[in-house]
């Protein structure tokens, strides 16, 4: 998002908003100002999990404090410190005052905002990432285009993350997952049909080696699919949603996540 020869804007928009924190941060008195005045003794430098996390976090929390730093650069106590009359400081003043450099820094966020729901999906112990990165990164590129509107605008981006889904987290045991994550599969919105069941074999094929468990899994999957059996009980049904599909032994007979797990068959 940030790379200079896919998104000069965006890099030259970070780049400027890390020497505006970068300057309030080295003066001493302009950041006790900030805090004590203007943003109730919060910063606007938060670490996160992976670079693009922290740059986000920082342009929203600079972004959220935009007003606040705008009073701070036009106020008296400003203009009574010697740094407000340097090259430096009349800079950085000239940044914070100009709506150009805003509306680029709520691009960024705006663009931002749904890839670090995805993060946050990865890095969440709350439930297992595997059965729902999937559909993420489909919201996440959905979402893109509703704020960015013209499809010029927004197929850059998809590129990007087309890219390194493809390259660095996209594998069949994602499809798998979200394929059988009922949650998600049995939502009417589901629209991933072919793809998700082109993993899921590929899933079986590479994972079990026993031709007869192979049989049993194929025949549970349709009836997974279908509804039938315990699977379209009114309890599976009314858990789909609401219970975290949860990896097992692969080489159980039948098994491979569980809304329940899926049911053994038996002679």
């Amino acid at each position: 998002m940030a790379k200079p020869n896919l998104f000069p804007k965006n890099a030259v928009t970070i780049d400027t908003a890390r020497k505006v924190t970068r300057f309030i941060y080295n003066h001493t008195h302009v950041l006790h100002i900030m805090r004590r005045d203007y943003t109730n003794r919060r910063d606007l430098i938060r670490p996160a999990i992976t670079r693009f996390a922290t740059n986000f976090i920082s342009l929203q929390c600079l972004y959220k404090f935009r007003n606040e730093l705008r009073q701070m650069f036009t106020s008296n106590a400003w203009s009574a410190m010697s740094v407000s009359s340097t090259l430096v400081g009349e800079e950085i003043s000239g940044i914070v005052l100009d709506n150009s450099f805003w509306k680029n820094v709520e691009h960024i966020v705006s663009v931002s905002e749904s890839l670090v729901k995805v993060l946050r999906l990865v890095d969440s112990e709350d439930k297992p990432a595997m059965g729902y990165l999937h559909e993420a990164m489909d919201k996440a590129k959905k979402a893109i285009q509703r704020r960015l509107k013209k499809k010029s605008e927004s197929l850059p981006y998809w590129r990007v993350i087309d890219r390194r889904w493809e390259t660095q987290l996209h594998s069949p045991l994602h499809a798998a997952a979200y394929f059988l994550n009922p949650g998600l599969y049995f939502d009417p919105k589901f629209d991933k049909q072919r793809e998700v069941k082109r993993g899921m074999n590929d899933v079986v094929e590479k994972l079990v080696c026993d031709d007869d468990i192979r049989d049993i899994i194929v025949r549970q999957i349709t009836d997974y699919k279908r509804s039938h059996h315990s699977f379209g009980s009114a309890t599976a049904v009314r858990n789909r949603a609401k219970m975290s599909p949860v990896l097992v032994d692969v080489n159980e007979i039948g098994a491979f996540f569980s809304i329940f797990i899926l049911p053994k068959e038996t002679d």
